[in-house]
């Protein structure tokens, strides 16, 4: 694929799909958790790998409240951003 068109289809999935979540890539075995929610119980969904080193997949929902539970479920808890105290 060429830089204009991942450029294209990246627009083209931001259209569609707006609501992303960004988590570091697991393992197989997690992978397969996650594919087996998305499968499920999300309606319109994509994914793709963040950057050359598959250290990241952002996940792209249609629904903002999928999104939403998609992060709740798999986002690494100790990576929120903590408050100073």
């Amino acid at each position: 694929m060429t830089p204009d068109e991942k450029s294209a289809w990246l627009r083209k999935l931001d259209a569609e799909c707006p609501y992303q979540v960004v988590l570091p890539r697991r393992q197989l075995t997690d992978d397969s958790a996650i594919l087996d929610f998305l499968i499920k119980y999300v309606g319109v969904f994509d994914m793709y790998v963040e950057d050359d080193y598959a250290a990241f997949v952002r996940y792209c929902f249609a629904d903002p409240l999928d999104a939403e539970i998609f992060r709740a479920r798999f986002e690494p808890k100790d990576e929120r951003l903590k408050l100073a105290g």
